[in-house]
């Protein structure tokens, strides 16, 4: 996307903005409107309250007011995005809060006890709208940008936890920025990565946590108006409580070991013998040399009591087609190269994906 003069909206708003299901003899704005005017949608925002009022009741005071701005912000962020521009994403009133109410009940689910502790998400919207000089990029460009980036934390944290919240955020915002402006590390907030040539959408999953480690997997998409399809990274950010910073290598293989070429065999089999082996069968020659790279990147790791999954990103080792392809290499095979002190038997188990 190309950075241009634009009107941003720090959306810090005043406490008026509703929160939960509304009286339609009251309502004032087009989604308001649209949302009594149509069944589909008004159980869906009876759903997001209940989704809502629910995550709220489960957290501290502190934690609860933060997921009502957050609430807050979202809904003023529906009224810019949503209402009929004629183009793109709000070429339909309908269409655009179906898709965003069915996010933010995704959104507000996201809450996961884990022993004692509670991951709660938060969120942050940004909308960004050309000026007068702004000149579209293609015919699907509605006239602004927006973006979306969402991070878990932790309630009622103590000292080591709380440097984790302060971690994750800092990662989910310093991706999403880096993949809005493709790639390219310019130290931009991500307030100031958004313009008005396209849409960023920046997700979490909590993926295994306990009093040791936690995973969270992390997302983001980035749709320039014009492009055939969104591009969608994957990070993985595996981070040791107790040594507070995130996992290297050499916590999980001896340094000397020669790990990385050892590495190579077995994820090529597993990926021959996946889901989508399809894009790989034939490719003797080139596919050790392929995976070779991401293997090497911790950020790519997920680490189980079973063992070792690593998840290669869009285009890096397959068409787009094939998505992003995982590779499942059981500790068994990788022990000439681990690290004594790692005991796969103290990793956290995998947290179940809600349905939602």
């Amino acid at each position: 996307m190309r950075s241009i003069p634009a009107l941003l909206l720090t959306l810090a708003l005043a406490p008026v903005a509703p929160a939960q299901s509304f009286n339609c003899k009251l309502a004032k704005s087009p989604r308001e409107h649209a949302v009594c005017a149509d069944k589909k949608l008004s159980a869906l925002d009876t759903d997001v309250a209940a989704a809502y009022r629910s995550l709220r009741a489960q957290l501290s005071s502190e934690s609860s007011a933060l997921v009502q701005s957050d609430q807050r912000e979202w809904l003023h962020w529906l009224d810019l995005v949503c209402p009929m521009h004629g183009k793109g994403i709000a070429d339909n009133l309908n269409r655009c809060l179906t898709n965003d109410y069915s996010n933010r009940l995704r959104d507000l689910k996201q809450v996961v006890h884990v022993g004692t502790n509670v991951f709660f998400p938060r969120a942050q919207f940004v909308y960004k709208a050309g000026d007068k000089s702004y000149e579209p990029v293609a015919d699907n460009d509605p006239g602004f940008g927006d973006g979306s980036v969402r991070w878990p934390q932790i309630d009622r944290p103590n000292p080591a936890q709380a440097t984790w919240n302060t971690a994750v955020k800092a990662k989910a915002f310093k991706l999403a920025s880096v993949a809005t402006t493709h790639g390219e590390d310019k130290d931009l907030t991500f307030d100031d990565s958004i313009d008005a040539g396209g849409s960023t959408d920046a997700s979490f999953n909590l993926a295994a946590a306990n009093d040791r480690l936690i995973e969270v997997e992390l997302f983001d998409s980035v749709y320039g108006y014009g492009a055939a399809h969104p591009n969608t990274g994957f990070t993985s950010f595996l981070w040791w409580l107790g040594r507070g910073r995130e996992l290297t290598a050499t916590d999980v293989f001896l340094p000397n070991s020669d790990w990385q070429h050892g590495l190579i065999e077995p994820v090529v089999r597993s990926l021959k013998a996946s889901d989508r082996k399809q894009w790989f069968q034939d490719r003797d020659a080139d596919l050790p040399s392929a995976v070779a790279p991401a293997i090497q990147r911790t950020d790519s790791w997920s680490l189980s009591s079973q063992g070792l999954t690593i998840t290669f990103g869009q285009y890096e080792i397959a068409p787009f087609a094939a998505g992003m392809p995982e590779a499942d290499i059981p500790w068994s095979d990788l022990k000439p190269y681990l690290a004594p002190d790692l005991d796969p038997s103290t990793l956290p188990a995998p947290i179940p994906k809600s349905d939602q």
